[in-house]
């Protein structure tokens, strides 16, 4: 009886990996298509908010030396 339910246990325990090892291999494209679309496009917002900054203090420098140096 105890052996039986150890054959049983490993059997469900093979059948688990290997269906997470099909799902894994199934959706893996996927997701490193969605984990490589998520870092270009977290670069894209990181160089955007770099230039938009650096854009406002080029125009904070070119205002204050148009308003004779006041502020």
């Amino acid at each position: 009886m105890r052996a039986a339910q150890s054959l049983l246990r490993l059997w469900l325990l093979g059948t688990a990996l290997s269906v997470a090892a099909l799902l894994i291999w199934a959706f893996a494209p996927v997701l490193v298509f969605v984990g490589l679309l998520a870092a270009g496009l977290g670069v894209l917002s990181f160089a955007m908010i770099f230039l938009a900054r650096a854009l406002e203090r080029g125009l904070g420098k070119r205002r204050r030396r148009s308003d004779g140096g006041c502020g």
